[in-house]
């Protein structure tokens, strides 16, 4: 298997070099394997859409698959240089860590974070992963998506406690939806890692969709009720000033 995925790559790897298009002989040439297996690899990429077959000589080059694998690497590069400047400027005036993150299956990906001297370490880090139901971000994302895909991606998830505030059964999320969706924001009270909080607000990009978010986050000693209400407006002002840039056009009330 690791073989096959390996000869796959090469072979994308061989038609990015070679706009025109390769046969399957002179890719078979290439990885230095049978016509008849070369055959069967194009057959599974084109399937997906991965490479595409033209002509009647049978010519393939790359598929329309990296077009949209190119939209989304472009649109998250995007989002981290639009927010970069606004979450700086929201560490400092809080001095504590504000987070970036991403949809990224059933998970969230944290694909920027902010902090300074005052800060402590906790489990994020840029590239490191979430889960969706127990972290702020995770949740302020989960309440403005569709339904069935809440449902989608819960389903492949086992609902673990990490302490014991974490909310471990869809119908405690979806309930707590109803209230992230009447106030725009959402909190993580030490759901997900022991003696932190953090609040968190959802990004909006020019589908209307939420797949991005942002969130401020401390430990207990510092984030107080009394805090994080005085930090919710500062969150939600951030996030919205990204989803402008990212081409959100907020309804009219």
């Amino acid at each position: 298997l690791i073989q096959s995925v390996t000869r796959a790559l090469d072979i994308l790897e061989f038609l990015k070099l070679n706009p025109g298009g390769l046969g399957v002989t002179e890719i078979a040439q290439k990885l230095d394997v049978a016509k008849s297996t070369a055959h069967r690899l194009l057959a599974s990429l084109e399937e997906q859409d991965y490479v595409q077959k033209t002509g009647k000589d049978s010519i393939y080059s790359l598929g329309l698959k990296f077009i949209e694998m190119a939209e989304v690497v472009t649109e998250n590069l995007k989002i981290v240089d639009i927010a970069r400047p606004l979450i700086e400027k929201l560490s400092r005036d809080t001095g504590e860590i504000v987070h970036l993150v991403m949809l990224d299956g059933n998970e969230v990906l944290y694909i920027d974070k902010v902090e300074n001297a005052s800060t402590i370490r906790i489990y994020s880090q840029i590239g490191r992963r979430g889960p969706l139901y127990c972290t702020g971000v995770g949740k302020a994302i989960l309440a403005y998506l569709p339904e069935d895909e809440v449902d989608q991606l819960l389903a492949g998830v086992t609902m673990q406690p990490f302490t014991e505030y974490t909310l471990t059964t869809p119908e405690e999320l979806k309930q707590e939806f109803q209230t992230i969706r009447a106030n725009a924001f959402a909190y993580d009270n030490e759901e997900h890692e022991r003696g932190i909080r953090c609040v968190a607000a959802p990004i909006f990009d020019h589908t209307q969709k939420s797949r991005y978010a942002i969130s401020i986050t401390g430990p207990i000693t510092r984030m107080s009720d009394d805090i994080l209400r005085e930090y919710i407006p500062w969150t939600k002002e951030t996030a919205l000033a990204i989803s402008r840039k990212m081409g959100f056009n907020p309804p009219k009330s």
